[in-house]
């Protein structure tokens, strides 16, 4: 009898199908009877892990299907999403309760590694304690004073999401190798930390080189101008700091540093426009993927109009004017001046709007008003770049 759940059925070894943080965390299976007690010993700990090493997690449909919403979701909430790679090995929840000694945090749906929100904002936070010139007050505008009272004057002015990957991911076997132990792990008299010590040997696992995860940020209320630049102010912090000085545990020793992967942002983000659009299931490739996924109740887009244009179509472009005033006010001007988008989507996104402004608001485009005016000028730019 294994120290297991009852008529679990449990397989012995792991499948590519499995949700992998469910059968790691919940059935491990190595358990040896020691006098009283059950113990892996470290070869259960090394053949446990080991099932996992150089494997990839994850389902692929999910996750693609998890991005396009989150994408889809920042674009309601005038959020912005960051694609950021590990440049070496990541660790995360390492401090969890696990049989192996060292745990591991994975998404509770997907089964896949990956950062909490609230793990971002904590690195966010020290980062914009420790390396920025912000005073007090400003902090806690942005991330929200440290007090005992959850209520409308603690909270701060940005969201922070779960940054999740987006393709499976290759996880890895790696090991720490304390000399100390007997110092560290004191039984009976204290010892020193003394070089006559056998080191002891811990595998644990991390996520390899090279995967890349989708972070994503929102102003808490999209519509305070505040609120918006406090978000774009994060969004530059979130690349140096996971640059600097990483994420997930043992980033001293170089671990958890992240790269901005610009070119898959850019990919992603034409994926989001026709999922928004309506363009169907199987018609949708984000990046490397295979199938995306659309909204369900979004009418059919035809194939003679540009991505760009149909998704505008959405927000009222030919049908109702002063619905798409304010989309191209609070969505379009944006998306025409996002880092994300390339030269050539962003010059169509400005003739699409000079268009509309031509068709619709003739008068305006050839005199601006003052409300109007600093909108009609970048327009023009763009389209000149």
């Amino acid at each position: 009898m294994l120290p297991l759940y009852d008529g679990n059925n449990a397989p012995d070894s792991f499948r590519p199908e499995f949700n992998s943080g469910l059968w790691y965390d919940k059935f491990c299976n190595q358990w040896l009877p020691k006098k009283k007690e059950w113990s892996l010993g470290t070869d259960g700990k090394k053949n446990w892990i080991n099932q996992l090493n150089e494997k990839k997690v994850g389902s692929l449909a999910c996750l693609e299907e998890m991005i396009v919403r989150l994408g889809c979701l920042m674009n309601a909430l005038k959020g912005e999403v960051r694609c950021l790679t590990t440049d070496w090995r990541f660790v995360t929840g390492l401090g969890r309760e696990h049989p192996v000694e060292n745990g591991f945090a994975w998404h509770h749906g997907l089964g896949v590694p990956y950062l909490p929100g609230s793990s971002i904002k904590g690195i966010l936070r020290t980062w914009a304690e420790e390396r920025t010139d912000l005073n007090q007050h400003e902090v806690w505008r942005i991330f929200g004073p440290i007090d005992n009272k959850a209520n409308e004057k603690s909270i701060g002015s940005i969201l922070f999401f779960d940054a999740l990957p987006a393709e499976p991911v290759k996880v890895q076997s790696d090991v720490m190798t304390p000399h100390y132990a007997p110092y560290y792990l004191p039984q009976g008299d204290p010892q020193p930390p003394g070089d006559w010590f056998d080191p002891l040997p811990i595998l644990f696992l991390t996520v390899a080189p090279g995967q890349p995860f989708f972070f994503a940020l929102a102003p808490r209320r999209p519509d305070c101008r505040e609120n918006m630049q406090d978000c774009m102010l994060v969004l530059q912090w979130l690349e140096e700091a996971l640059a600097g000085i990483g994420a997930g545990a043992k980033t001293a020793a170089g671990y958890g540093r992240f790269t901005r992967r610009r070119d898959l942002e850019k990919k992603w983000s034409a994926c989001w426009l026709k999922a928004e659009a309506g363009v169907k299931r199987n018609e949708v490739h984000c990046g490397s993927a295979r199938e995306g996924v659309s909204s369900k109740s979004a009418p059919p887009v035809p194939e003679s109009i540009s991505i760009f244009q149909a998704a505008m179509e959405q927000d009222g472009y030919s049908s109702n004017p002063e619905q798409f005033m304010h989309a191209l006010t609070t969505r379009w001007l944006t998306k025409m001046q996002s880092e994300q988008m390339d030269i050539n989507g962003r010059r169509e996104i400005a003739q699409l709007l000079a268009d509309w402004y031509q068709r619709f608001k003739p008068d305006m485009w050839k005199k601006p008003n003052k409300k109007n005016i600093t909108k009609i000028e970048e327009i023009k730019k763009t389209m000149a770049l």
